[in-house]
């Protein structure tokens, strides 16, 4: 999705550069392109932090967290004495 976006913006600032129309036209296709491409950067940080993120049943709860605290105490415990 994001190289679609930035394939309109490219096209979108190809039009400015290229048609003879008017100033304000010219303007308006500038501005949809940065908007295009501004949309095209957001899209792609959103898919590679989506890519990235952890996944919640990996994640360690409280139970656990507690459970894995008292096994570390336990053999420091042990340990020292």
């Amino acid at each position: 999705m994001a190289w679609l976006l930035a394939a309109a913006a490219a096209l979108c600032f190809v039009l400015a550069v290229t048609l003879q129309v008017g100033t304000p036209v010219v303007l308006l296709l500038l501005l949809l392109a940065l908007g295009l491409l501004g949309g095209s950067a957001v899209a792609l940080l959103r898919s590679r932090m989506a890519a990235q993120a952890r996944d919640e049943t990996q994640m360690i709860d409280a139970a656990e967290l507690r459970r894995l605290r008292e096994q570390a105490e336990a053999r420091r415990r042990d340990g020292v004495a």
